[in-house]
């Protein structure tokens, strides 16, 4: 006979062990999971994305002016974008079949960028809050390419000022007032 508090405990180191994300994943799923690095000292500045047979191989995030790991399966003809200064990604839209078959970026300046091909299933990812942007990608890939695929959103960093602290002087007043 099994004891309910032993089962709980494997249920819990189970569910701690293994990758957990709270946002949404588009696609079959199925495979090894993967996620870009947190980094709380940098933003994405750009973007690789490997397609090749239709489909979408491997995704590589720039943090900063460190390109992350790739993240996916090998092969594939890479295409990279760079973000300008203060342009960050605002929307994605992706398709699948069995695979990631494309994805299209909406930036902050109002351009987009496409990879691969939007067929199959269509989904968009974008976030809950406004003024949030696109800080992490996460999900699942096989032999052949990315088979899920989700989209961490959060508040950009901000900006260290340059400026001077303004400093207040008082005169007394005359007196009399």
């Amino acid at each position: 006979m099994r004891r309910p508090e032993a089962m709980l405990l494997l249920l819990t180191l189970a569910l701690l062990g293994g990758p957990t994300w709270a946002g949404k994943m588009y696609g079959p799923g199925g495979g090894k999971y993967f996620t870009t690095t947190e980094d709380y000292d940098h933003e994405i500045t750009g973007l690789r994305v490997s397609v090749g047979l239709l489909l979408v191989k491997s995704v590589q995030v720039k943090l900063g002016d460190t390109w992350d790991v790739k993240q996916g399966a090998s092969g594939g003809n890479t295409q990279e974008v760079t973000l300008q200064p203060g342009e960050y990604i605002t929307k994605v839209f992706v398709a699948f079949q069995a695979f990631l078959r494309g994805m299209v970026l909406y930036t902050s300046k109002d351009r987009t960028f496409y990879f691969g091909k939007l067929d199959g299933q269509i989904f968009s990812a974008y976030p809950s809050q406004e003024g949030q942007v696109l800080v992490g990608i996460y999900g699942q890939y096989g032999l052949l390419g990315i088979k899920s695929i989700g989209f961490e959103w959060n508040y950009p960093l901000e900006e260290p000022t340059t400026e001077p602290p303004v400093t207040v002087t008082y005169s007394k007043a005359p007196s009399g007032l």
